[in-house]
C-alpha cells in the first residue's frame, strides 16, 4: 500500500501550501496549469495564453479566455488536455472538477451566462462516478479497417450491457480511439437506460480514490460506490495500476462483485492482457474472460475519412487532395492526426490564409522539429545503448550495480526521456521496475556529464546522433 501513496505526492505537494480552508489561490493554480501546458504541450500553448481561472469550488472550475473563437476552440479540441492538466495540479486537494471555458464577454454577460448554464456540454453530470465526454459518441466515431471490430463490439455492449462481451477489453497504441469508444458506450447506455449508474474514470483516478479512502478511513464508501452502486464500469488505461498492489487488490474484488452481478465492465489498455507486466495473474486472467479486441493505426484512406468528418463538423470545405497531404504528413495515431489538423486550421484562422499545401508543409516542418516519431521506442533505445557499450538489454534492466552497467543504464534512461513521450513511471518500469526517483537521478547525472563535456565526440552525443538518424533526422535535442 505504501507504493500506492508515493504517486500522490507529485499531484499534491505543489499546492498544499496554497490551500486556505475551502479556498485555493486561483492565480497560483492558474499559473501552474499554464506552466504545465507550456512545458508538455508547446504546440498548442498559444490557445491558452489568455486563459484565466476566475472561479473554483468543490464542483466547478470556470476559466475565461479573451475571445469566443478561442473559447470554442479549447472546448471543441483541447478540453481533454485542460481537464487532464487541471486534474494533475489539483485533484486530490480540490476534488474532481468539471471544467467550463467561456470567453470574457460570455462570462460577464448575465444573459449569456444563463444560456451557458442551460446549454451545458452534454455529459458533464450524467455519471455516478467520474465523467463522460459527451462529444465522443458512436455517431462521431469514424470506422475503418483498423477499428471496425472494436467499434462493433462496443456497440453491442452498449445495446445490452452485461449480457455479452463482459469484460470488453480494448487495447492498442495511444491515440487510436480507445477512449472515444469508452465514452461512446457510456453515452449510449445513459441515453437508453436513464436509471443505470455509470462509473467512468481512468485507472489513475481509481488509484487516487483508493489512496484517498485509505487516508480518510472511508474504504467502505469507496467499495460501496464501485461494487454495489455501479451498473457499468468504464476504466481507461488499466495498465496504470501495474505495480500498485493495494489498488490491484481493491480492483480485483470490485471486478468480481460486478461480474458476478452481471454488471458491464469495459477496460482500455496500451497492450493486450497477456502482455501486461506488474499486474497480478488473477487479474490478467479475468481481463481475458470476455472479449479482447485491438485498435490498430488507421491507413491513409481512413485518416482522410476522419479529416473529412472533422472539416464538416467545423463547417470547412477542404479539397480532398489537401486532406491527403495532411494525412500523410501527420503521425500514425488519430490523436496525432487531429492535433496536426487542428494546428493547420488554427494557423489558417489566425493568419487569415487559405488552407493549402504550402500551409500544410509549413505546419509540418514546424511540428516535426520538436516532435518524436513512432520509430523511437524504449526497446529500440535499450538495444542501441547495449550494443554501443558492449552490454546486454538484460543487464540494463537488472539489479547489477557495476560501472560497466550503471552508466549505460543511466544513458539509456536519459535517452528514453528525451526521445520518447513515456512517463518517468513507464521508463522506470521498463528498466527493471525502478522508481521515479532513480529515473530522475539517472537523467540528472547524464545532464551534468553533458554540461561538463559538450563535445560531439561524447558517447552520449554520438548515440543521440545515431537515434536521430534512425528517426529520419526528424528528432532534435
Amino acid at each position: 500500500m505504501e507504493k500506492d501513496t508515493d504517486m500522490l505526492t507529485k499531484n499534491t505537494d505543489n499546492i498544499n501550501e496554497h490551500l486556505d480552508t475551502d479556498l485555493v489561490d486561483k492565480n497560483v493554480l492558474n499559473a501552474m496549469v499554464l506552466d504545465n501546458i507550456t512545458q508538455n504541450y508547446p504546440g498548442i500553448r498559444q490557445f491558452f495564453s489568455t486563459l484565466k481561472l476566475i472561479d473554483v469550488d468543490d464542483k466547478l472550475a470556470t476559466f475565461v479566455v479573451s475571445d469566443l473563437m478561442t473559447a470554442e476552440w479549447i472546448n471543441n479540441h483541447y478540453m481533454h488536455i485542460l481537464e487532464k492538466v487541471f486534474w494533475e495540479e489539483s485533484e486530490e486537494d480540490l476534488g474532481f472538477k468539471k471544467i467550463v471555458v467561456n470567453s470574457q464577454d460570455a462570462y460577464t454577460s448575465p444573459a449569456l451566462q444563463t444560456k451557458k448554464k442551460i446549454q451545458k456540454p452534454r455529459g458533464l453530470t450524467r455519471v455516478h462516478e467520474g465523467t463522460l465526454n459527451g462529444r465522443q459518441t458512436f455517431s462521431t466515431f469514424v470506422k475503418g479497417a483498423s477499428n471496425t471490430l472494436a467499434g462493433i463490439a462496443a456497440e453491442r455492449v452498449a445495446e445490452k450491457p452485461g449480457q455479452s462481451y463482459n469484460p470488453l477489453f480494448i487495447y492498442g497504441r495511444t491515440g487510436l480511439g480507445k477512449t472515444h469508444l469508452l465514452n461512446a458506450v457510456g453515452n449510449t447506455v445513459y441515453d437508453n437506460n436513464k436509471d443505470f449508474k455509470i462509473c467512468s474514470i481512468s485507472a489513475e483516478h481509481f488509484t487516487n480514490k483508493v489512496i484517498s479512502s485509505i487516508r480518510s478511513g472511508k474504504t467502505k464508501e469507496l467499495r460501496d460506490s464501485f461494487r454495489f452502486d455501479c451498473d457499468v464500469l468504464l476504466i481507461d488505461d488499466i495498465q496504470f495500476i501495474a505495480g500498485k498492489e493495494g489498488t490491484q487488490q481493491e480492483f480485483f474484488y470490485t471486478f468480481n462483485a460486478l461480474y458476478d452481478a452481471n454488471k458491464q465492465i469495459i477496460l482500455t489498455s496500451d497492450r493486450p492482457p497477456h502482455q501486461l507486466s506488474g499486474i497480478q495473474e488473477r487479474l490478467v486472467s479475468r481481463f481475458e474472460w470476455g472479449f479482447a479486441v485491438e485498435v490498430l493505426p488507421p491507413d491513409v484512406e481512413h485518416r482522410v475519412a476522419i479529416l473529412q468528418t472533422k472539416a464538416r463538423d467545423l463547417g470547412l470545405t477542404i479539397d480532398e487532395e489537401i486532406l491527403f497531404v495532411v494525412a500523410e504528413k501527420s503521425g500514425g495515431s488519430i490523436r496525432e492526426l487531429e492535433g496536426f489538423f487542428n494546428n493547420v486550421v488554427g494557423q489558417a484562422s489566425m493568419l487569415s490564409v487559405p488552407i493549402d499545401k504550402a500551409l500544410v508543409r509549413d505546419v509540418s516542418s514546424r511540428l516535426l522539429s520538436t516532435k518524436s516519431v513512432d520509430l523511437i521506442s524504449i526497446d529500440l533505445i535499450q538495444k542501441e545503448v547495449a550494443a554501443f557499450f558492449g552490454t546486454t538489454v538484460q543487464d540494463l534492466c537488472s539489479k547489477k550495480r557495476t560501472r560497466g552497467v550503471v552508466r549505460p543504464r543511466q544513458v539509456a534512461i536519459y535517452l528514453c526521456r528525451i526521445f520518447t513521450d513515456e512517463s518517468l513511471l513507464e521508463i522506470g518500469r521498463n528498466f527493471g521496475g525502478r522508481d521515479h526517483s532513480t529515473v530522475l537521478h539517472s537523467i540528472a547525472t547524464i545532464e551534468n556529464q553533458l554540461a561538463n563535456n559538450p563535445s560531439q565526440e561524447n558517447p552520449i552525443r554520438v548515440l543521440q546522433t545515431k537515434i536521430r538518424k534512425i528517426s529520419g533526422g526528424k528528432l532534435e535535442d
